[in-house]
């Protein structure tokens, strides 16, 4: 309802100016302007009514001459001067209805800082209805009591009253935590007693924190800026745009570094005025990206309490009863357990501590026992290799000798003449082979073959199936050779090696 102020009933300046004074305190509702244009039309109203008042009172000039106008304002500005007070009550009704289909939810209040000041004057005419309604209408805004979302001082959203502002903060709570857990803590925090000890597997919500400095104001606003509880929660979490530094990585270009960070690459361009859209960028270089930082900071701190295998240890033991690379599980063992209690504690879903505050074993572990063979086998070898003479020196070593390449090593004045198998394997070839005369091929089945040269008697036959050390011939000089000694080879998958990087003397 508008209201007025009948300034006939003045009696003297000194009233006037009492309550022109109280019109403009800022707490008053009837502030009126003291704008040019509105002072000279008081002024000009208080000399027609002094007018008026000399005429009748000194000319008898009748009474009823005397009219009322309704001087209109907003906010302290003049808008205009009506005789009929009810067109500022239309047009606030017009401005109502022409918002009320799309928040009628909402407690709608048109024109709060408009203000009629009624006057009785003689000889002034009115402004024109249709002026001061066009100017009403222009100037007359429709608001909402409101509950503003203020966080760190600034005002980020607006909900319809305080109970959406708890639901807000409960939808920002839900966010980080599942309903039953925040209903249990809070269910705990209200009966104020201590919680019972954790069954195993068991974990809850001992704290839900907002970090973050987030208050209400009670305040008018556009009705456009009122958000639903749950509009405003997404907004608070997602938060404001700010921007990043980003590490360039191997294989990046600028279209998908954009299109990691969610933005099209003019987007990415503009942030990087030095980077060019196709010019290369190096691993190393930085650039500046879009990210987003939410407003609100919800830590969560849970405890838990879990049964946790104590895994088994595996022991190996040697056994001479098994053939080397055979192996047997003596004893299959089993895991334990023990009892974990841990505090954890997140900001925003991200783990920010993680502590165990409780260990308790609950089944110690046994031991596997796993057997281990190492008899040799008869015709396997175990890629162990083992000096093929007694005793003796190398009197020549692989590679260039005498304008060519000699494959293997020479071995000279052993304390036997015996030559020995260096691994267990089968015999490949067995006689004379030009140069080297006399020669053994033992293959060990495992990628390796040995060759022995230069023998004075052979003591196996190709396919016998050897011991390591087993003796196969006799030191000679057959063949080309300038001495009594040992030529030795070793090939591994077909390829001749260094003898002495896999025997030493």
């Amino acid at each position: 309802m508008t209201k007025y102020i009948n300034k006939d009933r003045e009696k003297s300046e000194g009233k006037r100016n009492e309550m022109n004074k109280k019109m403009k305190h800022p707490s008053s509702r009837h502030y009126i302007n003291s704008r040019k244009k509105a002072s000279l039309k008081v002024r000009r109203t208080g000399a027609a009514v002094m007018v008026g008042l000399l005429l009748f009172t000194g000319t008898g000039f009748a009474k009823e001459n005397l009219r009322d106008l309704y001087h209109v304002y907003e906010g302290g500005r003049y808008i205009g001067t009506v005789g009929n007070p009810e067109i500022v009550d239309q047009v606030k009704e017009e401005k109502l209805q022409t918002v009320k289909g799309k928040h009628g939810d909402l407690d709608l209040v048109a024109g709060r800082d408009v203000s009629v000041v009624q006057e009785k004057v003689f000889g002034q005419e009115p402004d024109s209805d249709e002026a001061v309604r066009r100017k009403l209408k222009d100037n007359v805004s429709v608001e909402t009591e409101a509950v503003a979302v203020v966080v760190g001082g600034e005002t980020v959203t607006h909900v319809k009253d305080g109970a959406a502002y708890s639901d807000m903060m409960r939808q920002i709570k839900l966010a980080n935590v599942k309903e039953d857990e925040l209903a249990a803590f809070e269910q705990a925090e209200k009966e104020g007693a201590d919680p019972a000890p954790l069954a195993d597997g068991e974990t809850r919500v001992t704290d839900v924190e907002i970090l973050t400095d987030i208050s209400s104001d009670d305040v008018f606003t556009e009705p456009g800026h009122v958000l639903p509880a749950d509009e405003a929660a997404s907004i608070l979490l997602k938060g404001k745009e700010v921007t990043k530094d980003y590490k360039v990585r191997q294989g990046d270009a600028a279209e998908k570094i954009a299109r990691k960070s969610g933005v099209n690459t003019d987007r990415l361009l503009s942030m990087n005025p030095d980077l060019k859209k196709e010019a290369p960028i190096h691993p190393g270089e930085v650039l500046k990206v879009p990210d987003s930082e939410p407003y609100v900071q919800v830590a969560v701190t849970r405890e838990s309490k879990e049964a946790v295998p104590l895994p088994r240890r595996t022991v190996t033991e040697k056994d001479g009863t098994l053939l080397k690379g055979e192996t047997d599980v003596k004893q299959a063992g089993s895991d334990g357990t023990k009892e974990l209690s841990k505090v954890m504690r997140k900001v925003n879903g991200r783990m920010v501590e993680e502590r165990v505050t409780g260990e308790k074993v609950m089944v110690e572990p046994v031991d596997k026992i796993v057997r281990e063979g190492t008899k040799a086998a008869i015709g396997h070898g175990s890629g162990m290799f083992m000096w093929p003479v007694q005793g003796g020196y190398i009197s020549s070593r692989k590679g260039e000798r005498w304008g060519r390449q000699h494959n293997g090593i020479d071995i000279a004045r052993p304390s036997g003449r015996a030559i020995l198998a260096a691994d267990g394997g089968t015999v490949k070839a067995a006689g004379p082979l030009g140069g080297l005369g006399n020669r053994i091929e033992i293959d060990h089945g495992n990628g390796y073959t040995t060759l022995y040269g230069h023998l004075a008697s052979i003591g196996v036959k190709p396919g016998q199936k050897l011991e390591k050390g087993a003796k196969i011939g006799v030191m000679g000089s057959t063949g080309h050779s300038t001495g009594l000694h040992l030529h030795f080879e070793v090939k591994k998958n077909g390829s001749l090696i260094d003898p002495l990087t896999v025997v030493s003397q």
